[in-house]
């Protein structure tokens, strides 16, 4: 976690607007709007939305942890 924390505050001073934390094991995503702390907790009940960022993009979190069939 330190590690993705020194990436976060590395994307934060060059501009970046929005960061989200993908907890793969855990089945949840932290959204970030600054380097300080997280902003929001999305769970599978959820959706992670791109905001003015990246308008109109939206995704289900449980579609997220959803496991692919080959």
């Amino acid at each position: 976690m330190a590690e993705i924390h020194h990436k976060l505050v590395e994307y934060f001073e060059n501009g970046a607007c929005l960061f989200w934390v993908i907890h793969p094991k855990k089945q949840y995503v932290l959204v970030y709007r600054s380097s300080q702390e997280p902003d929001r907790l999305l769970k599978s009940a959820n959706s992670l939305d791109g905001e003015e960022i990246v308008p109109g993009f939206t995704l289900p979190i449980a579609e997220l942890f959803q496991k692919l069939a080959f």
